[in-house]
């Protein structure tokens, strides 16, 4: 998924999954899941790295309350089952985590990985 770079969605920058969410009050499933995608890479990226991109963890500890708070609102449309938001905050959640402690909350990569596609595929 090509899509907008991590640092124009964590901005809220025209198109981005935030700009949607905040502005039109419209959960766009594709730009989150281009949102997770590129979060994931730049956890994985960042593993190792003791300095962390001040600009990025800015907005990745941002949306680490923002889109669940916002999208829990009672005036927002839920378009989506209880369980689909549930699974797309603990998604998250995970990510913030990771990028923020250099490590998965699971022993296998795979778990996780299996976790973003499940929830690709969880709209279709």
């Amino acid at each position: 998924m090509k899509g907008l770079k991590l640092i124009e969605e964590l901005n809220a920058e025209d198109n981005s999954f935030l700009i949607q969410l905040r502005s039109n009050l419209h959960w766009n499933h594709n730009s989150f899941m281009n949102l997770i995608d590129k979060l994931y890479k730049e956890c994985q990226r960042t593993e190792k790295d003791t300095v962390l991109d001040r600009e990025i963890a800015c907005g990745i500890w941002y949306i680490s309350t923002f889109i669940k708070d916002w999208s829990t609102d009672e005036n927002f449309p839920q378009k989506f089952s209880e369980e689909y938001y549930e699974n797309a905050y603990e998604l998250i959640d995970d990510l913030v985590y990771h990028y923020f402690m250099a490590k998965s909350l699971y022993i296998y990569k795979s778990i996780i990985e299996d976790k973003i596609k499940e929830m690709k595929l969880f709209f279709k």
